[in-house]
């Protein structure tokens, strides 16, 4: 259905109900450790392309805060779990009537409200069109999966000292996602349509740099997916 990507990242992060009537719910469900601190981890690695587990103790603190609240409930059924807010279930401050206040890993805050999901307030700030951390981490991903590499390489680790080969190009993609309300199509549109995109894969030069500017097509291998449906295909 071409959901925008923003709207696609929220109904994720703010799943609740059971994994089998409520898809975005296997988010969670999915991860490995379910502390809050790993969650953190995860929704940072997925919709900011960042290393969490390297960034100073208290911010990856900062970050858990928001998923303090999330609770787990088994059924009976096979693999079935419930994700609900839980307020109950902080260990961070207690909710005695009063709001505490986050930190977003930008530095800036929040109020959190008794009542009211963190989780919530977390996607509100990350998908805001002036926080660059979230249409930067898609884009790049979007043509690393088409182009074999990444403008900022690699494509979970975005960070201040690890910067894009062309600013330029990454900073008009951002733009460009932005201005069509997050939509992913537009993008590989963009991308697909481009000169860069439709280069041979033969080297114009041995330039080392060549690769980290895109000068020709990589080849590489075909993954399991389209390899398998091309074998159909040529049934």
């Amino acid at each position: 259905t071409n959901l925008p990507y923003h709207k696609f990242a929220r109904a994720l992060l703010t799943s609740s109900g059971s994994n089998f009537e409520n898809p975005p719910v296997n988010f969670y469900r999915a991860l490995q450790n379910k502390k809050p601190s790993d969650i953190g981890k995860a929704a940072a690695l997925t919709f900011m392309g960042a290393r969490a587990e390297n960034w100073p103790s208290n911010e990856q603190a900062n970050l858990a805060v928001f998923f303090a609240n999330v609770g787990y409930k088994y059924t009976g059924e096979w693999k079935e779990e419930i994700v609900f807010f839980n307020p109950a279930s902080t260990n961070i401050d207690a909710l005695n009537g009063s709001s505490r206040t986050a930190v977003f890993p930008d530095g800036s805050t929040a109020a959190l409200l008794p009542g009211h999901d963190p989780r919530a307030v977390f996607a509100d700030w990350l998908v805001a069109p002036e926080n660059p951390w979230f249409s930067r981490n898609i884009v790049n991903r979007v043509w690393s999966w088409l182009l074999g590499r990444c403008i900022i390489q690699e494509p979970d680790d975005i960070r201040a000292d690890n910067p894009p080969s062309n600013p330029q190009l990454l900073a008009y993609l951002e733009k460009e996602l932005i201005a069509s309300n997050y939509d992913l199509k537009h993008i590989f549109r963009l991308i697909l349509n481009s000169r860069t995109y439709q280069l041979s894969a033969i080297p114009r030069d041995a330039n080392t740099n060549a690769a980290a500017n895109f000068a020709n097509y990589p080849l590489r291998r075909l993954d399991g997916f389209n390899a398998r449906r091309r074998a159909l295909a040529a049934r």
